[in-house]
């Protein structure tokens, strides 16, 4: 299995709401073991432009969600085609409004 840089497993993580993942990451980044950006955005296909907190908000992963607005991911930030993460919240059914309450406080 081929090892992702930092920021494309969080990435990764944030998709699939691997909270303990993402918990790890931002941890890493804390101590400076790792350089990561919470807000980076995905280079690949399937996550070009989106942010951790776009992907976790379109996949309904609140836990993440949460964990990423408490460490400074930023709710307004657009996509490469304009979407914010409040958009990518509004999409999801699960607990649409559980998410959508995290980013208006934020």
């Amino acid at each position: 299995m081929e090892e992702l840089d930092p920021e494309e497993q969080f990435l990764r993580d944030a998709r699939n709401g691997n909270l303990e993942g993402i918990r790890k990451l931002l941890m890493s980044k804390i101590k400076e073991e790792a350089k990561i950006d919470i807000n980076c955005k995905g280079k690949s296909k399937s996550n070009h432009g989106w942010t951790p907190l776009h992907l976790a908000c379109y996949f309904g992963h609140k836990d993440v969600v949460e964990t990423l607005l408490k460490n400074g991911a930023d709710a307004n930030l657009p996509n490469n085609v304009g979407d914010t993460p409040l958009h990518k919240a509004a999409f999801h059914t699960g607990e649409k409004y559980v998410l959508l309450s995290y980013l208006f406080m934020h």
